[in-house]
């Protein structure tokens, strides 16, 4: 089943417009710079019930989250469980073992300085950035969480305020701290493919937010 026509056409528009503005490259400079950097969302961080790892780029998010609880913002750290991709279960099916990507996560997060007893593991699979918050907010629902330290990579943070505010409904705080990658640079995104990618991404997934298409991006 397709999307609807008037969605598909503001997607390929948005997509086309920010492809325009990436191929008029340093001649517009400062407002390609702009856009990289309003992808890019940093909260004052304050003392809260617990640090939550969103999936992915480990294990410089787990460093990152382990950083945060040392300097103790928060006495434990909240891991979620990525879905098994399908290059995953293709590999059971030929008898391989693929790596547990959750036991990789707690495993930097151990040898960057979590204890065991301060790692949260939530044993629910999610398949998308939604999903996984939707589980996290749960959690903290259940037990009575307040406030919430939401570490992930610098690109996505913009994203993950939008889903959070959405999941959340504003009863629980999520503060966002980005965590700075060597493949992402928003002052200069432009110049190489990968950023452009990363750029493009995140700004579809903001589109599909807006318009209501929950499966769209991971």
């Amino acid at each position: 089943m397709g999307w609807p026509r008037p969605r598909r056409r503001w997607l390929v528009g948005a997509l086309a417009a920010l492809v325009v503005a990436a191929a008029l490259g340093a001649a517009h400079a400062p407002l390609l710079r702009g856009l990289g950097q309003w992808l890019v969302v940093e909260d004052a961080l304050a003392r809260a019930d617990a640090i939550v790892v969103v999936a992915g780029s480990t294990p410089t998010n787990e460093e990152a989250a382990a950083a945060l609880y040392r300097a103790g913002w928060a006495p434990r750290v909240i891991l979620s469980r990525p879905a098994t991709p399908a290059r995953h279960v293709r590999l059971m099916q030929l008898g391989v073992r693929p790596l547990d990507l959750q036991g990789e996560a707690r495993a930097a997060l151990e040898k960057s300085g979590v204890p065991g007893y301060a790692i949260v593991t939530i044993h629910d699979a999610a398949l998308i950035t939604e999903s996984e918050l939707r589980l996290v907010y749960g959690l903290a629902r259940k037990e009575g969480y307040r406030r919430l330290i939401l570490v992930g990579s610098a690109d996505h943070t913009r994203r993950l305020r939008m889903i959070w505010a959405r999941e959340s409904g504003g009863r629980i705080e999520g503060l966002l701290h980005p965590v700075r990658h060597e493949t992402f640079a928003p002052e200069e995104w432009w110049r190489k493919r990968r950023m452009a990618e990363l750029v493009l991404h995140e700004y579809l997934g903001i589109a599909a937010l807006a318009l209501g298409i929950s499966d769209l991006m991971k």
